[in-house]
């Protein structure tokens, strides 16, 4: 089982205009950036991320972390984490990024996979964001 080839055919084949990075394979939905990264020493591993929703900074990483923990916690196979990340500057960013992580059988259903990973993703970003805006307002 190729999962990286699957993973771009299912996508081509469903109209996402997937392109390879060096990563793995970005693609867009509803807007949003996605990227399946390749894990060529697992080929059960199955990572879809969405990158870079959140900057974080010195001022605001304490509530940044102790949101992601929250949501971390709430959401299931969902996880959120900080990636440090060269901008077009050169300079090093700190970002939040989201991930939907899962062991493949061998015989993956990417219909069933795929969008509801989306979907999980999704639902992750709007609960990081709402949280921090409602520990903004307080």
């Amino acid at each position: 089982m190729d999962l990286n080839k699957l993973m771009m055919e299912f996508l081509a084949e469903e109209g996402f205009r997937p392109h390879e990075t060096p990563f793995g394979i970005a693609f867009k939905s509803e807007g949003l950036n996605f990227l399946y990264f390749k894990d060529e020493e697992d080929e059960q591993y199955f990572r879809l991320m969405m990158p870079a929703i959140f900057v974080v900074t010195e001022d605001n990483e304490d509530t940044v972390l102790s949101v992601m923990n929250d949501v971390n916690g709430t959401i299931k196979v969902v996880k959120l984490y900080t990636m440090d990340m060269d901008d077009e500057d050169g300079k090093t960013e700190k970002s939040v990024w989201v991930a939907f992580e899962i062991l493949a059988d061998t015989t993956p259903e990417l219909n069933d996979i795929v969008p509801r990973a989306i979907a999980l993703l999704r639902s992750a970003r709007i609960t990081f964001l709402a949280k921090l805006e409602e520990v903004a307002d307080h």
